[in-house]
């Protein structure tokens, strides 16, 4: 594993960062929380929601790969299925502290594995039809495990900002490997409301322009921008950076003037302000006639008013909770409630919007919307 050189001053600053961690080990945003207060729908478990009165004819199923990973397939066409990155590898805290600096992360080829074998809803056949992965942000939870599945991927177009561009070039020489930049291509309000991608004729996504809410006090963890393409995936966590903050639109259709159903997902809870230019530029946008919003419950408390002033101006049919998982701890074991968060608060914020109109979703089950 390649190394570089650290500085005694550097050697200094991570040895007091991690005194820091240990002296914080009792703090809440340290500890982990069981699951029930968001009674997760069991892997291998498929809920159906959508009342359909003179009877359903098409379906979207949304399956949870694990941290914020989730795969969509719309039942009119399985051949073009629509992905985010999910989370297998997840380092643990105390590796964070005390070994990655020194020894590096990289992903677990093994654990990666293992858990593609425990979840067939999400397996190397349904991967091999993802047309587009939608990357949120560069931070390691979000975009290290994906290079490992990119042989498995082999169909489909990354996109993210111009930072997960030049994060992944590495990946370019792996034919048809694609990553295209949307940062030009994102909407920042109502009157520039950006550029639609068209992966399939009833399948359509659009960048929105969004933030991170900070990981600790007021800092956002890696909070800089790759500037020129890499020739060496990052060797360590902190190495995958930030970069631009996007949200997608998920738009389903059975013609191009149509959304039957729209997704709006993002991988981080975000500012008013953020949240507030989103909600305009979806008021901008054609009408779905169902919406489904997959919202992030890590770090949800450290975003004023998040997912409250989301919730009010976009009045989704269904909420999704993701990034809800503990991704400090193996993913082959049950899941917990990530760390610094109490579950119970936000299920009581999304209950004053949604009432009982949402759902978690443990690795490998499925959230079937019947429209």
């Amino acid at each position: 594993m390649p190394t570089g050189v650290v500085t005694g001053g550097a050697r200094a600053a991570r040895g007091l960062l991690c005194a820091l961690l240990v002296m914080l080990a009792g703090c809440h945003w340290l500890r982990t929380g069981r699951p029930e207060p968001f009674a997760p729908v069991a892997g291998q478990t498929v809920k159906r929601i959508g009342e359909c009165p003179s009877g359903c004819t098409d379906s979207l199923d949304i399956v949870a790969m694990g941290v914020g990973g989730y795969l969509l397939m719309p039942w009119q066409d399985t051949t073009q299925l629509v992905m985010t990155p999910p989370s297998f590898t997840n380092p643990t805290l105390w590796w964070m502290a005390l070994g990655d600096w020194w020894l590096g992360s990289s992903p677990n080829a093994g654990r990666i594995n293992r858990r593609l074998a425990a979840l067939p809803n999400a397996g190397p056949d349904r991967l091999s039809r993802v047309r587009a992965v939608l990357v949120g942000h560069g931070h390691y939870d979000h975009l290290m495990d994906l290079p490992p599945l990119s042989p498995l991927l082999a169909n489909a177009t990354v996109y993210g900002s111009r930072t997960v561009q030049h994060l992944l070039a590495p990946l370019e020489t792996i034919a048809p490997w694609h990553v295209r930049a949307v940062d030009s291509l994102a909407a920042t309000d109502d009157t520039h409301t950006g550029q639609e991608i068209v992966v399939a004729p009833h399948l359509r996504v659009r960048a929105i322009a969004w933030d991170h809410a900070p990981n600790i006090g007021n800092i956002v963890i890696a909070n800089d921008t790759e500037r020129a393409p890499r020739t060496k995936l990052p060797r360590t966590v902190h190495g995958w950076k930030l970069g631009r903050v996007h949200a997608y639109t998920i738009d389903i259709g059975t013609r191009a003037d149509t959304v039957d159903v729209r997704v709006f997902v993002h991988d981080a809870a975000g500012s008013p302000d953020v949240v507030r230019r989103a909600a305009s530029v979806l008021r901008a946008m054609p009408a779905a006639r169902h919406t489904v919003a997959i919202i992030a419950a890590a770090n949800f408390d450290q975003a004023h008013a998040y997912p409250d002033i989301l919730l009010a101006h976009l009045a989704p049919d269904h909420v999704i909770f993701g990034h809800w998982e503990d991704f400090f701890r193996s993913s082959e074991k049950p899941p917990r409630i990530v760390r610094g968060i109490r579950g119970s608060e936000l299920v009581h914020v999304v209950e004053r919007y949604q009432g009982g109109r949402w759902t978690a979703l443990t690795p490998g089950a499925t959230l079937r919307l019947r429209f």
